[in-house]
């Protein structure tokens, strides 16, 4: 499905912010608007990555098996305007996760070679949203880290109990 959203909005999405119009336009044009069911998969856990993914409408949300391998652990949600799946392209490194629609949702698919398209035309360009991407996963840890450091506090509670 082409991508049909104004310039201006996709301006106003993190992954893209401070890009310039024409570096838009020379990135989307070469990506595709997906659509996903609720319970649909963008990707699951283990599977070779080359895209990330930002969420247009609806919701999708990041799922880790546990150690049984049987069992999915809610990580976070997605909304409106948010990217995931960059690590993908920040490294050469499996899916880290399963990523699900939570209810009926579109994205703008984000592949590899529409980013070297965007390096070869302007590689500051590039830089700028591989910076954005970064960003963003580092807001990210730091969030999961706090989230941690709340689980480890809970279970020395619930043992010293």
């Amino acid at each position: 499905m082409a991508i049909d959203i104004p310039i201006e909005q996709l301006q106003d999405m993190p992954v893209f912010g401070g890009l310039r119009e024409d570096s838009i336009k020379l990135l989307v044009s070469g990506c595709s608007c997906v659509e996903h069911a609720a319970g649909e998969a963008f990707f699951t856990e283990g599977e070779r990555g080359d895209s990330a993914f930002v969420v247009v409408s609806g919701h999708a949300s990041l799922y880790k098996h546990g150690s049984d391998n049987n069992r999915l652990h809610k990580i976070r949600s997605f909304q409106a305007t948010e990217c995931f799946g960059s690590m993908a392209l920040l490294g050469v490194y499996p899916r880290s996760g399963v990523v699900l629609a939570d209810d009926h949702c579109h994205a703008i698919e984000i592949k590899a070679d529409q980013l070297f398209a965007l390096y070869q035309h302007d590689a500051e360009q590039y830089t700028l949203i591989f910076m954005n991407m970064a960003r963003d996963l580092s807001r990210r840890l730091r969030d999961g880290d706090c989230q941690l450091a709340g689980c480890i506090d809970q279970l020395k509670t619930e043992t010293a109990e």
